[in-house]
Order: structure tokens, then sequence, then C-alpha cells
């Protein structure tokens, strides 16, 4: 997936390169684009990654715009509620991150354009990875509250992923909900996931505060996993799910 939404100087350039281990492609207007390869940063030249800037390739608007032509099959108004958001969602589970101008109507965004900078991350999933501490977090038939915590880029929702797919390999009999705010643990597109979270309810593109409330009433989960609390109103959605017995 990634290669077809790519420029072809970019796929070029990155013909001799091991997908697999490309984790963010970083592409920012007028600068050299850098390539996260095995956590490490690296920049992009014609014959592929190097320690060096000298010979780098720069980021031209012609290739955010082809960019963003490829990733959305040409109708950048049908991906228009995911720009607003801020990234783009693809197969694979490919997330675009997106920053431009905000177009602004009172104090609310209405839509982003000329666009600036776009980070490709690619999703890697790590089958097992959590499953020694999955023996941690059982407790009899279900888990402890778990609680997550690492450095950006650590791979905390690689874990959670694994975690949710350990809960079904181990734990079949509970309901799950994934709670996929950003569309980045299961990468759901039209509905279907994209990475392998075992056998959950996912819930996709909505605010906790929605998520936590309907996805109860509606799916009666005794685990919800979900990434990236950040304000009092996701804490207080938690405390809400905590208080339904989930």
């Amino acid at each position: 997936m990634l290669q077809s939404i790519l420029p072809e100087e970019l796929n070029n350039a990155l013909s001799s390169v091991n997908f697999k281990n490309v984790y963010e492609i970083r592409l920012r207007q007028g600068k050299k684009i850098l390539v996260n390869y095995l956590n490490k940063l690296k920049y992009l030249n014609n014959k592929g990654l190097s320690d060096f800037a000298d010979g780098a390739i720069v980021c031209t608007p012609q290739i955010i715009q082809v960019l963003m032509f490829k990733a959305t099959k040409g109708s950048l108004y049908s991906y228009y509620d995911q720009i607003n958001q801020g990234y783009l969602t693809l197969k694979g589970g490919i997330r675009i991150g997106i920053v431009g101008e905000a177009v602004t109507e009172g104090k609310k965004v209405k839509s982003l354009k000329n666009y600036s900078s776009l980070n490709i991350r690619i999703p890697h999933q790590v089958i097992g990875c959590s499953k020694q501490a999955f023996s941690f977090l059982k407790q009899n038939n279900t888990l402890h509250n778990t609680l997550i915590l690492s450095p950006p880029g650590s791979g905390k929702t690689t874990f959670l992923r694994d975690l949710a797919y350990q809960v079904y390999n181990n734990l079949p009999h509970l309901n799950v909900l994934i709670l996929d705010e950003r569309y980045e643990i299961a990468s759901s597109v039209n509905g279907k996931p994209q990475l392998n979270v075992g056998q959950a309810d996912i819930l996709s593109g909505t605010s906790k505060q929605f998520g936590f409330e309907k996805g109860i009433r509606s799916m009666s989960p005794q685990i919800i996993f979900t990434d990236e609390i950040a304000t009092k109103e996701d804490v207080e959605s938690i405390l809400y799910a905590k208080g339904c017995g989930v």
C-alpha cells in the first residue's frame, strides 16, 4: 500500500530499502526528507538512505500534492472529515499525519489547506510482544485495570494491539471493545480492521466520551482497549466505564 501512494521519485529512491524496517517517512515542504528506519532517522537520497544530509531529496509542493492525490484516490473531498482531524488512515493501517494552514470560522476549524508537512506512519504488528507482560496482567479470568506509559515512539500502541490479541487467544470468553479514536489500534478501513486485534468489537473515529457511553450500552464489553488519554474528559470517560464494571 505504501508504494502505491508515493510519487515515482520516492519509490525509486526507496527501491532498495526493506519496507518492513521503515517506521515513518517525514516530508516537510522545502526540507530534506527523513525516514525513521529501525528507530534511527536517515536522510533519503536517490540511492536510498544515508546518515548524511548531502544529496538528500528536498520535499517539494509537487511531492506533497501527488502523495495526497494518490492517498485520497483523486478525491480529497471524500476524505474531508479525516483531513480536518489532521490525518488519513489507509489500507494496511498506514496513517498520514497532515499539517498546513487552518481555515477557521469563529473559533472552529473548518478545514486544512496548503498542506506543508506530512508524516507517514507505517504500523508494525509484533505478535507476542505483550505475551510476557500478559501473564502479570491476567487476573483470574480477566485483566487488571492497566495503564501503559512510555515516551513517544516506544511502541505503546503496538503493545496495546497485541494485548488485545492475547486476550482473544487466552480469554476468548470475554467481550472486548476497542475504542480506536484515531484509527491507530485496529486501523479499520470501511469497517474492516487492517491489523489483527483478535475477536473484538471496534468503534473508530469517535471521542472517548461518546465511545465509552454508547459502546458500553450497545455492546456490554467486559474490557475496553483505548489509547492516548490526554484530557480531563478522557479521564471522566474511563471513570464512567469503571463505574459500569468494565
